[in-house]
């Protein structure tokens, strides 16, 4: 290191002592500028005794041994202190204000409007009502006639039959003309049924009491071969009995009877015998 002379230190301290004096003096003259002024209100102002007073000569410092230098202690560099993570505080959660319900709209009643009354148009005439026309006098139905009851065709021989079969063949032969009503039934000895004979239900009655007798009907056949009328020809003397057998007949069918393949309505005798 490179020594100094006495002379550069004490410069500075020359230029300290200097600059304190001039201090001094602004620093009083500033006092007085600054100190109020009085009004003496007689006499003449008092003088002020003003002392000037001479600085002597800055006095040197006397010169000081510089310390021997201290060997500097290299001082550890002390560790970081690390400040503590200060404690996230959470914002708490704002509350939930829930909007209030907006109120129900109040319903609409409607009024309903009064039906206009309509006045009901004015009946209209009755029309006048026709006359009724007169009934008609119904027709006076024609009786019934029952076929009369015919005797039983007389037995003929065979000779009798060949001839009148014969003459028959010879006027059909010869083109004459025979008369046949269709409507007229044919009165017949015998006819066929169709199935079984119809056999009647004795009274429980008529044999408790013992009736018997012969019944004989006679029986309208229909081209059809269907009953059209019974009756009762000879009766056996006892209702019960003739009933009966009619109720047994009207439940008969028959072959049609034909001639020359046609259907004409036959009439035959058929007899029921009631035997204990």
């Amino acid at each position: 290191m490179s020594s100094r002379s006495p002379t550069s230190r004490l410069a500075p301290l020359k230029l300290v002592s200097a600059c304190v004096a001039v201090g001094l003096h602004a620093a009083v003259l500033a006092m007085v500028l600054s100190a109020p002024v009085v009004e003496v209100a007689q006499g003449r102002p008092e003088a002020l005794d003003v002392q000037f007073v001479e600085l002597g000569p800055a006095i040197e410092p006397e010169p000081v041994a510089a310390a021997a230098p201290q060997p500097q202690v290299e001082t550890p560099p002390e560790p970081e202190i690390i400040p503590e993570p200060e404690p996230i505080i959470e914002p708490e959660p704002e509350p939930v204000i829930e909007p209030e319900p907006e109120p129900e709209p109040e319903p609409v009643v409607e009024t309903p409007e009064p039906e206009s009354i309509t006045e009901p148009p004015p009946p209209e005439p009755k029309p006048k009502p026709k006359p009724k026309p007169k009934p008609k006098p119904k027709p006076t139905p024609k009786p019934v006639q029952q076929p009369q009851a015919t005797p039983p065709a007389p037995r003929v021989s065979v000779a009798q039959a060949a001839t009148a079969g014969g003459a028959k063949k010879a006027s059909e032969a010869r083109g004459d003309p025979v008369a046949v009503d269709p409507d007229r039934p044919r009165t017949v000895g015998q006819v066929d049924y169709l199935g079984k004979r119809p056999s009647p239900v004795y009274p429980r009655i008529s044999q408790r009491r013992g009736e018997q007798g012969r019944v004989v009907l006679r029986v309208l056949i229909s081209p059809l071969g269907q009953v059209a009328h019974v009756s009762v020809r000879s009766s056996s003397g006892h209702a019960r009995l003739d009933e009966a057998a009619v109720d047994a007949m009207r439940t008969a069918r028959f072959r049609p009877y034909t001639e020359n393949g046609i259907a004409y309505k036959a009439l035959v005798d058929i007899p029921f015998d009631f035997v204990l």
